[in-house]
């Protein structure tokens, strides 16, 4: 903060040269003048004009400067002890003492006689006009001398009478200039924060207006001015239920509530406008309304979307565009429903190829965080060290190579939005350790890092993998399963919604033909019964793969079983079509043929219990067979 201008009129000469020394000791520029009264008020006003900031003086001057400028006025404070001093010194010169001043100087004065052993009289003056008057009144009591200030004493030797001057010390200037530094700081900080305000207001980008508490219009800020098309100047003072009925001022005086959102034609321009009410002490003392274009709103939001486009920070889907004809889909896609409108961590489980991403994106995109940014990313396609990186970001020297100025993490550019964790299975326990955190305290911190940043992200994570076997195996933490698994949807492989395969052909080839710029094909219905024999143990995805290998083959024309059966199996080596009520197909050793009738009966299966009745064996076989698998 700059220096302050400080100036110091002195009534009388003593006190100039006493504040001089004080100034030299202290280190202290101030500006020095005599003058009293008066000529003091004309020396402060000479000071203002110079750009003054505080005053200082004493008595009855200060009093007088105070009550003709706006700037503050330091007293120099006369204390008892100041007082004692001259009525000690008079009463060399006599018995009867008349003490004359303002009523802020020689206020207590009487009290002192029984100590000193004198008679004082106390002579109150409000102005320096009556200062004659109280010298008229102790020469009619025959008082021997008088005590008071500058004004006092001169009167008194013009009226013959002996005279003292009440003055004050080194200490008492010392402690007037600490107090004038103290109240020109605060000065100082109000009148930033006031041209803060005002610029503020000036030149805010959203409209203000402000009422008093009865109502009446007493700010307008220029782009309020715009958007409402009003004149400050003629609408300043007025009502604002008459000036702007559509804003709500008068219901927030009354009831002290915050309306948000409300949309209104004002002048021809569709404004929002909130109204917030002003509190003090409990007391609503007036209003504050804030008012933007909806035009600028949404050109806001969709600069917004288009930079989060260009970061692919973006959900494409949607639930609708999730195709299917399958009760069991539509069911989830139900739950899917319910859960977007609550902010819960969510577990998506179902295998490869599913559609775990796409449900997610569907349910970000159905939450009150669609506007918000989605942030996918795969576990299980990043190393530790470089996940842990992209997840929470790193601070400046961090590690060899790491970016200048930091780098913000998944997690802080998901702020607002969404953050879908696919493969959580895969996570070290050093990162689910970290990951638990950020469920626990909603904040991060970067790799190499001291500083906790908030976030506010709702997490959608998802897995292929039994989370409870890892958890028994001690792979995956049960705090952090608990915290991830509030809400949990299964999303059931293809082999369990065949009816979708019709479906899923024909909207897959046709989207695949767009892009390709190819003919969609037709498919026989041995083709579909063919498609609908297979396990797809890649689910959609190999279906999508398929379909994409048969448009570019065909390019139009009908597809036949005899062109599935040769697709899959040059694309799906080792593939088998199964059914366990029937004939199934398989390669390889006897070993493996095995293995593949086991996977395949678990996967068809609600349960192991199932499963093992379809293979014709006890569960205690195929628990012994699935663990020499899984070895």
């Amino acid at each position: 903060m700059r220096g302050l201008k400080i100036a110091l009129i002195a009534p009388y000469d003593e006190l100039s040269r006493l504040a001089s020394e004080v100034c030299v000791e202290l280190g202290e520029n101030i500006a020095i003048a005599t003058g009293d009264l008066v000529e003091g008020v004309s020396v402060a006003k000479q000071f203002i004009e110079q750009g003054m900031e505080v005053l200082i003086s004493r008595g009855g001057t200060a009093t007088a400067i105070r009550a003709s400028v706006n700037v503050p006025v330091v007293e120099i404070a006369i204390s008892g002890f100041d007082i004692i001093r001259a009525i000690n010194q008079a009463r060399r010169k006599g018995r009867k003492i008349g003490v004359v001043g303002f009523k802020n100087v020689i206020y207590g004065s009487k009290s002192l006689a029984e100590i000193l052993d004198v008679e004082i009289h106390e002579l109150v003056i409000g102005s320096s006009s009556e200062a004659q008057e109280a010298i008229k009144e102790a020469r009619d009591q025959r008082v021997d001398v008088l005590v008071g200030d500058v004004v006092a004493t001169r009167m008194a030797r013009e009226y013959g009478l002996e005279s003292v001057l009440i003055t004050s010390g080194k200490e008492a200037i010392s402690q007037a200039i600490r107090e004038a530094h103290e109240i020109g700081a605060v000065r100082q900080q109000e009148r930033a924060r006031a041209e803060q305000l005002k610029t503020i207001l000036e030149f805010a980008f959203e409209g203000i207006v402000a009422v008093d508490q009865q109502g009446y219009i007493n700010l307008m800020n220029p782009e309020a001015e715009k958007l409402l098309q009003l004149d400050r100047d003629q609408v300043i003072g007025k009502q604002a239920a008459y000036v702007l009925p559509e804003i709500p001022f008068k219901e927030v005086l009354e009831f002290g509530r915050i309306r948000f959102g409300d949309l209104s034609r004002i002048n021809g321009n569709l404004l929002v406008h909130n109204v917030v009410p002003v509190i003090i002490s409990n007391q609503t003392m007036g209003a504050v309304a804030t008012i933007q274009d909806i035009k600028h709103i949404q050109a806001v939001e969709e600069k917004a979307r288009k930079e989060q486009y260009a970061k692919g920070l973006v959900a494409h889907y949607s639930l609708a565009d999730i195709v299917t004809t399958s009760p069991l889909v539509q069911e989830v896609i139900n739950k899917a429903q319910k859960f977007a409108r609550v902010d819960s961590t969510i577990l998506i489980h179902g295998e490869t190829g599913t559609g775990k991403e796409l449900f997610a994106q569907g349910i970000h995109n159905a939450s009150q965080r669609k506007k918000g940014p989605f942030v996918a990313v795969n576990c299980a396609a990043l190393t530790e060290s470089i996940l842990e990186s992209e997840l929470f970001g790193y601070e400046e020297g961090a590690f060899t190579g790491a970016k200048k100025g930091g780098k913000k993490g998944l997690f802080e550019l998901a702020h607002g939005g969404t953050i879908f964790l696919d493969e959580i299975g895969e996570l070290s326990p050093n990162i689910q350790a970290r990951l638990l955190r950020v469920l626990q305290e909603k904040e991060i911190m970067r790799v190499g890092g001291d500083k906790v940043i908030p976030v506010d992200v709702r997490i959608i994570a998802a897995t292929h993998r039994d989370l409870q076997e890892l958890i028994r195996q001690d792979k995956f933490r049960r705090d952090l399963y608990y915290r991830l698994s509030t809400l949990i949807l299964n999303i059931p492989p293809l082999r369990e919604r065949l009816e979708d395969i019709p479906v899923l052909v024909r909207v897959l080839c046709r989207d695949l033909a767009g892009k390709l710029q190819l003919k969609p094909p037709e498919f026989s219905h041995e083709a579909i019964k063919m498609l609908k024999q297979y396990t797809w143990p890649g689910n959609i995805r190999e279906l999508k793969n398929l379909l994409e290998r048969v448009v570019v083959l065909k390019n139009g024309g009908t597809v036949e079983a005899a062109d599935i059966d040769k697709l899959i199996d040059n694309g799906s080596p080792g593939s088998a079509f199964i059914s366990l009520s029937g004939p199934v197909k398989l390669t390889g050793t006897l070993a493996e043929i095995e293995e593949q009738l086991i996977l395949e009966a678990v996967k068809r299966s609600r349960n192991r219990e199932e499963a093992a009745k379809k293979l014709g064996i006890s569960t205690t076989t195929l628990w012994r067979k699935l663990k020499m698998i899984s070895h």
